[in-house]
């Protein structure tokens, strides 16, 4: 996905929460580790629902959402982890185990979501375009990650009334034009 991609589908699933009484906060980043979006909701008088989102839309997929692991690259005898080479069952298995690992549970993305809410129980959830192969989208979600399709995000910000004025939303124009 290109960059300009990206930040497009960021920016809807940003507006799509935030229509859904949401908080948000996007494209936190501290070196090169990075969290698409977290998104936070007051629920009830103490309870507060906290998502860990991240952005993965393509339309014509020719990789896999997830790297190559270093083990793996070197069994398939890739050139980069990104490689597009046919993985069987167990690869990606490995690979989305290692990805869900790398995106969400790192020490480092724990401490970048503390600083916004100390020691919350967050969810995860992938939004995603098509896939190259639905078998990652299995492994992924076997791991705790919620899936969402971005077409459902798009049905959603165009049939879905909201009581909140978007009038000035980041989004807005675009999804009135969609």
């Amino acid at each position: 996905m290109s960059d300009g991609m990206a930040l497009e589908a960021e920016t809807l699933v940003e507006e799509w929460f935030n229509r859904n009484g949401y908080f948000t906060i996007r494209g936190i980043k501290e070196n090169i580790d990075e969290i698409d979006i977290l998104a936070i909701k007051n629920t009830d008088i103490n309870t507060l629902d906290c998502i860990h989102c991240e952005v993965q839309v393509s339309v014509r997929p020719v990789g896999y959402i997830s790297k190559l692991t270093k083990e793996l690259m070197e069994e398939l005898k890739a050139l980069t982890k990104t490689s597009a080479k046919l993985r069987n069952e167990q690869q990606i298995k490995e690979c989305a185990i290692a990805w869900v690992r790398n995106k969400y549970e790192t020490d480092k993305k724990v401490k970048l979501r503390n600083r916004f809410m100390l020691n919350a129980n967050w969810k995860y959830i992938l939004v995603h375009g098509n896939v190259k192969d639905q078998k990652e989208l299995i492994h992924i979600s076997q791991q705790g990650v919620g899936l969402i399709p971005f077409s459902q995000i798009l049905d959603d910000l165009c049939t879905k009334q909201t009581s909140i004025d978007i009038s000035g939303s980041s989004a807005g124009d675009l999804i009135e034009i969609l």
